[in-house]
């Protein structure tokens, strides 16, 4: 066992020079792992490995090892196991690039539905009388449980864009997690936080800004299940916290999928399709372009995510500083929504007034 910085600092090392080796090896598995341009939601134009995830998750079986106790260990264990079939899904479809959505939202979900299994750990209140009822019956509140988590994977998946954009956002919300834990002694649960972050911190380091790895579906499932099964555990362990708390943690990439299936509903599409109208696609054709038209296609696309880390720090604000109140975090999450609503009201208004052509190159 080693003390916590020392966890943290090989766990982000060891990350990192895996993420090197999956690049620097790339023709020896790029006809599975490449990620090629060309399909509506891609905005790289360069052929890209796309299996960051192996690095991520081989880190964290590393922070394992290294964990200082053993409800660290314990912590840990819970999120490798359990987060095995969305890691394992979203590497498929990674591959095979055939998984539909509707089955990799079932697998996480499962991912979910284990951990409950695992440690009898679920999500037993909202505080929100008609709501907390319901979840008093076992069986709804193991559903509600899988249904949050695999959300919350999937939206990590959703925001993954640009350079940067969901391992940033990811880590924003575990150091706003770890800091919440910290803040009422939970140390074993913040500790889990940060050398999760860490493992995403390596794979950062070679995603950002010149995007030569990227974080991939399965990544993007097991870094958003591990998000999502914290926040579990730290509503589970500190009945003190609000609720709303562990949902602002996750706030950006929330609000983001939710608004999504509004939208596409609006206009009777499928809430799975794919299309370049979520608020970074948007920010980046008519915001990043047109001002930084200047940069390197690879700076560009990073200065995307550099903005909407904002809109994923914004929501975690509250639940750090009102952790156990839910008269506050509850409007500020509302406050946050109608905030997402006008700056997408005003970006997509910008761009129907323009008319401005869609970048292909931001991300290179």
């Amino acid at each position: 066992m080693f003390s916590p910085p020392i966890a943290i600092s090989l766990t982000v090392a060891v990350s990192f020079a895996l993420a090197q080796a999956l690049v620097l090896s790339a023709h020896k598995h790029g006809h599975l792992t490449m990620d090629h341009p060309g399909a509506i939601q891609k905005f790289h134009m360069n052929p890209t490995p796309r299996v960051g995830g192996i690095a991520i998750y081989i880190a964290v079986v590393l922070a394992w090892v290294c964990a200082p106790d053993e409800a660290t260990r314990k912590l840990l264990t819970t999120l490798l196991l359990a987060g095995m079939p969305a890691l394992f899904i979203g590497l498929l479809e990674d591959v095979t690039k055939r998984v539909s959505v509707f089955n990799r939202l079932v697998v996480t979900m499962a991912s979910g539905a284990l951990a409950v299994w695992m440690t009898g750990v679920a999500l037993t209140r909202v505080d929100l009388a008609p709501a907390d009822y319901l979840l008093s019956f076992w069986p709804v509140a193991l559903f509600f449980t899988a249904f949050a988590v695999g959300g919350v994977a999937n939206a990590i998946n959703i925001v993954d864009g640009f350079h940067g954009l969901a391992s940033g956002t990811v880590m924003i919300s575990l150091g706003s997690l770890a800091m919440i834990a910290a803040g009422v002694g939970d140390y074993s649960l913040a500790a889990v936080a940060l050398l999760v972050a860490a493992a995403v911190a390596g794979f950062w380091l070679v995603n950002f800004p010149w995007g030569k790895l990227f974080l991939g579906d399965g990544g993007a499932y097991f870094s958003g299940f591990a998000l999502a099964w914290l926040s579990v555990e730290l509503l589970a362990r500190n009945e003190g916290v609000s609720p709303w708390a562990s949902v602002l943690c996750c706030g950006y990439p929330t609000i983001e999928v939710m608004y999504s299936i509004i939208r596409r509903r609006k206009v009777r599409q499928s809430p799975g399709a794919a299309d370049r109208h979520h608020l970074h696609s948007l920010v980046a054709t008519q915001v990043i372009q047109p001002r930084l038209a200047h940069l390197q296609p690879n700076l560009r696309n990073a200065s995307v995510s550099v903005v909407m880390w904002l809109c994923a720090l914004v929501p975690v604000l509250p639940a750090v500083f009102f952790p156990k109140n839910g008269e506050i975090l509850l409007p500020a999450l509302a406050a946050c929504f109608l905030a997402y609503h006008l700056l997408y009201r005003k970006v997509a208004s910008s761009a129907a007034e323009a008319e401005l052509p869609e970048a292909a190159d931001l991300r290179a």
